[in-house]
């Protein structure tokens, strides 16, 4: 069954960004380890800077899941799914979010309605697009419009829990903004994966009027 409705095909690309899977430990710089003076034990006197390896009896100064620990302090490994807190020095279990937009679009020449101009005076469609995210923040947002067959937005978007990001499908509406009235290009749904949110993007195809539309997702870790 396709995932989209109406009639939407989908193909997805690859982005340097992802989002860790549900299970996994999540990884944070590599250890750095220095010893104390020779001689000496590793101490909160020695190692103000970081946690000391219970193993090594070394001062680790760059910490992670692996070595999660402050002033001194036995460093501690996180379990499975947890991240060492940053400035707390301590494991927690993080919560996923991830942010949502409408980044970049590829309309057909003509409006594929009548086979006629998008606009009266011949120029390209004011594109902007509508995007609704079931318990996002906000759920409902707009784009800017931008007067282009290639449009490109820096607005609009939503924050949401991956969880729910994942649990049900986004909508969204391309919409022609015009001085007297809107036409609406298409209205459609779409139900996010896991592996769309760790290639960090979408790309779809809405036929007839759309050849491209790339979705933005950005997934963070908070608490």
């Amino acid at each position: 069954m396709n995932r989209i409705l109406p009639l939407l095909c989908v193909t997805s690309f690859m982005f340097l960004t992802g989002c860790p899977e549900h299970g996994d430990d999540i990884e944070g710089p590599p250890v750095t380890e220095q010893p104390p003076p020779l001689n000496e034990s590793c101490t909160s006197a020695n190692c103000s800077l970081g946690c000391c390896d219970q193993e090594t009896g070394k001062c680790v100064t760059t910490r992670g899941p692996a070595a999660c620990g402050l002033n001194g302090s036995i460093c501690s490994k996180c379990t499975s799914g947890m991240a060492c807190h940053p400035s707390r020095q301590e494991c927690f279990t993080p919560i996923i979010r991830t942010q949502v937009r409408a980044l970049r679009a590829s309309l057909v020449a003509l409006d594929p309605n009548d086979e006629s101009d998008w606009d009266i005076d011949g120029s390209p469609p004011d594109v902007m697009v509508e995007l609704t995210c079931p318990k996002g923040e906000p759920e409902v947002s707009l784009t800017e419009e931008v007067e282009s067959l290639t449009p490109q937005w820096s607005k609009g978007g939503c924050d949401i829990l991956s969880l729910d990001l994942l649990s049900a499908p986004i909508r969204f509406k391309v919409i022609d903004v015009d001085s007297f009235f809107n036409d609406e290009i298409t209205t459609a749904q779409f139900q996010l994966t896991q592996a769309d949110l760790e290639r960090g993007s979408v790309e779809l195809q809405v036929p007839k009027a759309i050849t491209s539309l790339v979705f933005q997702l950005s997934t963070y870790l908070t608490e």
